[in-house]
């Protein structure tokens, strides 16, 4: 299988203080919490070698009927927030296009379906030959990463990089490479 997604960054493993920020940030909307995960996630990003190739950063999108709920769009927030520290533009490239349940607490494969088919290129959106980094706020088996990244490299996106604050333990550690 070709690899989608040439780097990734994290600030951190999920452990238990990583956890209960990203879940007080998410979760209770606690925006007092952003600036420090900007910051860091900013500052991983920034330390990778593949980071003066990025031209652009998006963020793994949620459904339309979370936005409608109001629901918080935590990978959203941290995009513009990084793209603003890098100096990048933070752009909308990604749709969900289909409803599924939350990720948590899905098994492996469970996450591989859930996900498989459910982003696309939001219509009439050109990323020929761009060079683009994917913001989410946790990692735990990559399958909502790659997911996006298929649905970038349909578009002829020519890189991508990924950046999330946390990764769950006992995923790969391929996240440092690049």
């Amino acid at each position: 299988m070709r690899l989608r997604i040439m780097g990734t960054a994290r600030v951190s493993a999920y452990h238990h203080r990583a956890g209960i920020l990203i879940r007080q940030y998410k979760f209770r909307e606690r925006p007092d919490i952003e600036p420090l995960l900007v910051e860091w996630l900013a500052d991983s990003v920034a330390a990778t070698r593949w980071r003066p190739r990025v031209e652009a950063v998006t963020y793994v999108p949620t459904h339309w009927r979370r936005t409608l709920r109001g629901r918080f769009h935590a990978a959203r927030s941290l995009a513009k927030g990084v793209a603003k520290r890098l100096e990048l533009p933070c752009v909308s490239l990604l749709r969900r296009t289909r409803h599924g349940p939350r990720q948590v607490g899905l098994s492996y494969s469970q996450r591989q379906e859930n996900v498989r088919g459910a982003f696309s290129l939001i219509p009439g959106t050109s990323v020929r030959g761009a060079r683009v980094l994917i913001i989410d706020d946790v990692r735990t088996t990559g399958a909502t990463l790659e997911a996006c990244a298929k649905a970038l490299r349909r578009g002829k996106v020519a890189e991508i990089y990924a950046a999330v604050v946390a990764r769950a333990r006992g995923t790969d550690d391929d996240l440092d490479a690049g």
